[in-house]
This record gives C-alpha cells, structure tokens and sequence, in this order.
C-alpha cells in the first residue's frame, strides 16, 4: 500500500515560514491525485502542482510564491491564485509541454557559449559530447529525462576492468562529459522552464568518488634544464616563458609583445575569468627583454621559427619530442611546467597565498588540492624548525608515584 502524503498548511506566509528547507516539496492534497507543492528553498519557494493521470504523476511548476513580494498572478503567486491555476481545465498538468529535446538544449547552450567562452573551449566541449551522446539520447523530450536513464548513460562510459587505474581514468572522462552535458540541462532548465519544468531527474544522479586526483608530476631543475637543451629554438622560448611565469599554455599563446612591460607579465584573458600580472625574476625578465626588443605590440610574444603562431596540438607533440631526447621519465606533459613554476616556487619558502595569485586560481581550495603534498611538507618543516621544545633535563623531571 502506499505511502500516505501528509497534508502540511501552505496557505499562509506565517505557516510557510515555520517550514524547513528541503529537497523535496511539501505537499497538500486537494482532491484525489491532485497535490499543491510548495519548495522551500533557500531563497525564493516556489509553487508546484503534481496530478495522477494515465498512469503517469506529471509534476509542473506554477511560479514564485509570494513570500517576500506581492502576488501578479503571472509569475508570483499567492495560495488563493495557486487554487485557481491547480484546479482549472488548463492547469500545466494536463497541457501538453512544447518539444524540447536534448539536441535543442545542447545547441542553446553551445549558443551561450560561444558569447563567453574561448572558441577553442567550445569545440572541445562539443567534442566530448559528440562522442559520448547518442542521437537517441539527442531525440528525448528533456521534461522525460529519468535519474536512472541518465545514470546508465554515465555509468555506461565507464568499461568494467580489474585495472583500478585505467577505471579510474575512465571516470574521470566520463565525470567531466557529465559536467558538460548537465551543465546543458541546467541552463535549459533555467531559461525555458515552459518545456523543462524541473532538474530533479540529473540533480539526483550521483558522481563517481575518489576519482579525480590531481596530476602532481613537476619537474626538477635538473629536468627543466636538460628539456630546454633538447628543444628547438621556438619551442625552448615557449617552454622557458612556462617556466619564467607559470602561465596556462592558452594564457602563453593569447600573450602580447605589449604585455611585457617593466619586469612584470600582464594575463588579459585567463581562465578564472580576470586579469592579473605576473612578476618576473631577473632572469625572466632578461629573457622576456630579448625576445620582445623591437617587436610590434600587438604580435604575439611566441611564435614558430616559421613566424606562425602555435597550435595546442604542435606544442603537445613538441613537448613529447623533446622529454623523449632528454630522457625525462615519466614523460612530463606541457602543464607540468606550471606546475613545476609553483612546486619550486613553494619548495624554496613562497607561502600558498602568493602561489594562489601567481596563478590565477580562483581561490585557496584548488591550489592546496594541487600543492597539497608540498604545503603539508612545508607545515611539518615548519612545526620542527619554529616550535620550542618543552623537555626538561632528567634530574628536574618529577616522577609521579601511582
């Protein structure tokens, strides 16, 4: 038999305030298989209708409630209006919803985009996508998407093998195709909730854990030094401002002769979405002097021997070209040398605070997850060179008798 909903009073705001934020809405009955939800969140709550018929419990959202502001019967709604809206011939239950597919939503959100992302990133996302969603998958309503069909097409990706890290790595592309396609249905949901009146079904499905362990592999000086003798002039100038700044390989190749000034490297375009300026030694700023002396402004600061700009894919070859003639194993990638910027930068005393704002990251939690094994090696050589000691000499110890 099942479970009996219990009625909770929903039509007063003193009443609703007393209720409790939670995933699921409070419902009241109000004829047989007919409920009023109200969401409280932890902003706005919001107005929900649910109705048994055919067979199917579709479940459809009215609008704000009119908690904080004064009801227009449009897109806030007080209790008397929900009332009229839930039991109306036209109510959203028994209308029909407009077709929306999965193919619909991907291409609004590539649209989004393209408006705020590098062009690059975008087709890289749209790749993965490409690959992993189906055109069955593309031709489902996003209103009958279901927890469990999404969490067979993400599990889905993940091949069943005994080799923990090889099922590690597959969860790790599988979790960052997830992120994409769901980040999809996010923005359908939150700019056509006529067709996608609820995100539950791909909210509720759960991530793979203990998967996504940062890459920690830097390089020594030792190593940089033999890469930067194996590479040819153009690459060892690239590789060389990775190390020099620490900047993302899309933050070096969008770099301009202008950008160099006074010592100091200024980034116009990075990930997090703001600029910065890097500081550079005098070793860098040396190097940075020669390789910009007399150039125009607005020419790239790296460029090929060829005198064409770089492509992510002629660096990448590069960089395995070049571990492979200096012997570096395991073999380095070319991010890695952000890496190593900040790992020998942290190993010769900097504190987290000022590696955080050298490279840009957002906050302090994504560079103690990438520098965490550094940072705790540092907070113990800490501990043992600043803590006094408390020992006492032998003879002034008191032994306590039981």
């Amino acid at each position: 038999m099942p479970r009996q909903i219990r009625d909770v009073r929903l039509q007063t705001r003193d009443a609703r305030r007393q209720l409790a934020p939670r995933k699921e809405p409070y419902w009241r009955e109000l004829r047989r298989g007919l409920h009023v939800g109200y969401y409280k969140g932890s902003a706005a709550g919001t107005w929900w209708l649910r109705e048994y018929c055919g067979g199917n419990r579709p479940k459809r959202r009215l609008g704000l409630a009119d908690d904080d502001v004064e009801a227009d019967g449009r897109t806030v709604f007080s209790w008397s209006q929900v009332l009229v809206a839930a039991l109306g011939s036209d109510r959203p239950t028994v209308a029909a919803l407009p077709t929306y597919t999965v193919a619909d939503a991907l291409e609004d959100y590539w649209r989004y985009r393209a408006a705020k992302s590098p062009a690059l990133s975008v087709q890289t996302d749209k790749s993965k996508t490409k690959a992993e969603i189906d055109e069955k998958l593309r031709g489902r309503l996003v209103s009958e998407l279901t927890t469990s069909e999404l969490e067979r097409w993400y599990c889905g990706m993940v091949p069943a093998t005994e080799d923990r890290e090889r099922q590690r790595r597959a969860q790790s592309t599988a979790d960052r195709t997830r992120r994409i396609f769901f980040a999809a249905l996010n923005h359908a949901y939150r700019i056509r909730r006529d067709a996608v009146p609820s995100a539950d079904a791909w909210r509720a499905v759960r991530n793979f854990r203990n998967f996504d362990r940062p890459r920690r592999r830097f390089l020594s000086i030792d190593e940089a030094r033999r890469l930067l003798n194996a590479a040819g002039t153009d690459f060892r100038c690239i590789a060389r401002g990775a190390l020099n700044t620490g900047l993302r390989l899309g933050e070096l190749l969008a770099l301009r002769v202008a950008d160099v000034a006074d010592g100091q490297v200024h980034v116009r375009h990075s990930k997090a979405g703001r600029g910065r300026t890097v500081p550079l030694s005098a070793d860098g700023a040396e190097f940075f002097e020669q390789l910009t002396a007399g150039r125009p402004g607005d020419t790239p600061v790296f460029v090929r021997d060829s005198g064409a700009e770089w492509t992510r894919m002629q660096v990448s070859r590069s960089m395995q070209r070049c571990c492979a003639a200096a012997k570096i194993a395991p073999r380095a990638i070319f991010h890695d040398l952000r890496r190593s910027y900040g790992s020998l930068l942290l190993n010769a005393g900097a504190n987290a605070e000022v590696i955080q704002e050298l490279l840009g990251h957002a906050d302090m939690r994504m560079t103690r997850r990438v520098y965490a094994h550094l940072l705790n090696a540092t907070i113990a050589n800490t501990v043992k060179s600043k803590l006094p000691s408390f020992g006492h000499e032998r003879s002034n110890v008191r032994r306590l008798r039981p």
